[in-house]
């Protein structure tokens, strides 16, 4: 059976919210009173739409650190804006004395007063927001580059070996995954969700406010034609789970898959915690699109995550992502890429999807039915 494998993000709906919400949780806690408090003065509740778009324009320097991070093969919301706040944090910390600075540093104690602490030791911080860029500009393309790019980094800056903070899923990770999530999910669901305690009581969710990039009656004619036509689809996206199932379920496209064939960003999270030495699975890394070819199944996870090279007939799967990640996943497992040029890039992707030669470049998602039915 041919087999056709969805990205969500700049394909279905659209990367903005979600990317307007990396801006707040690295601007909430730089500037925050609760976390660094370098402007304590700034209020982040009932923020209108267009503080958002001037943070947004702010923290990721007019997108251009964006459209970096992506061009070099990271495509997680979580990934792209702990490496952006892991360079501020870099340099807020070389004005710290010796024996703070390892205090700072100390995973093993790092929370949230962490981050207040260091707010507490400076005074006159000026952050060059373009800082980030300059960092990508020499880093490796692919996740795991990137991660053991940003340790070297902050051991050269910071004249240390207590790197461990800078790893994928430290716990600085983790506190800037939660904040992310409470802020996209709002304080309702991010406690139903992740079952936490929430760390603000005015969040209301930017969970409820997706866009769609296409009709909603295009895109549900869309899939139900391709399983007419004999098509299995199915869904590998950088979204955690909830942030998945919730817009599909609100546009009514959630049953049109089928559950174990939908995965997220949250199972790339547990099949990394069983396989640790396996990590990092979230794309380039295809076990995503693997998983959701085959079937969600734990048992499985470690073939997804080590049995990849041209696991698949070309012309049965395809591959369906805006991204650099999704081509790069779909070469190695030997899948056609369809890129919709609907993305962070938009139209100027398509010079980067050809240099790293794409099957094929449509406009937009709809078009894929001129290629497949």
């Amino acid at each position: 059976m041919k087999s056709v494998l969805f990205d969500v993000d700049g394909v279905f709906l659209s990367e903005e919210r979600c990317f307007d919400v990396s801006a707040l949780t690295v601007y909430e806690m730089l500037m925050s009173k609760d976390y660094i408090g370098l402007d304590p003065s700034i209020q982040f509740k009932d923020l209108s739409d267009e503080q958002i778009t001037e943070i947004r324009e702010i923290v990721f320097y007019h997108d251009e650190i964006l459209t970096k991070l992506k061009s070099l093969g990271l495509n997680s919301n979580w990934d792209m804006l702990f490496v952006v706040i892991a360079i501020h944090f870099i340099d807020i910390c070389k004005t710290l004395s010796d024996d703070v600075l390892e205090e700072i540093l100390n995973p093993e104690s790092f929370e949230q007063a962490t981050l207040q602490k260091l707010g507490e030791q400076i005074s006159n911080i000026t952050l060059n927001f373009d800082a980030p860029l300059s960092f990508l500009e020499h880093v490796r393309t692919g996740k795991d580059n990137i991660y053991q790019d940003l340790v070297k980094y902050a051991s050269e800056q910071l004249d240390t070996q207590q790197t461990a903070l800078f790893e994928l899923k430290s716990p600085f990770w983790l506190l800037s995954q939660e904040i992310y999530q409470e802020w996209y999910l709002g304080n309702q669901l991010y406690n139903e969700v992740e079952q936490k305690l929430n760390r603000s009581d005015f969040k209301k969710g930017y969970i409820y406010n997706e866009v769609v990039l296409r009709p909603v009656a295009e895109i549900k004619q869309l899939l139900e034609d391709l399983k007419a036509a004999g098509y299995h689809i199915a869904i590998a996206t950088g979204r955690p789970r909830t942030e998945t199932l919730v817009p599909f379920d609100a546009i009514g496209i959630k049953d049109i898959f089928e559950d174990k064939h939908i995965v997220t960003a949250s199972e790339v999270l547990i099949a990394e915690d069983i396989y640790p030495e396996l990590k990092p699975l979230g794309k380039p890394n295809p076990f995503s699109y693997l998983a959701t070819l085959e079937g969600n199944f734990e048992a499985d996870y470690k073939k997804y995550a080590t049995d990849q090279e041209n696991r698949v007939i070309k012309n049965e799967v395809f591959v369906v992502g805006d991204s650099l990640a999704d081509l790069l996943s779909a070469k190695k497992i030997g899948a056609t890429f369809i890129g919709p040029l609907t993305g962070l890039k938009g139209q100027s992707a398509r010079e980067e999807l050809e240099a790293y030669e794409a099957d094929y470049i449509v406009d937009h998602v709809g078009e894929i039915r001129n290629i497949l039915l």
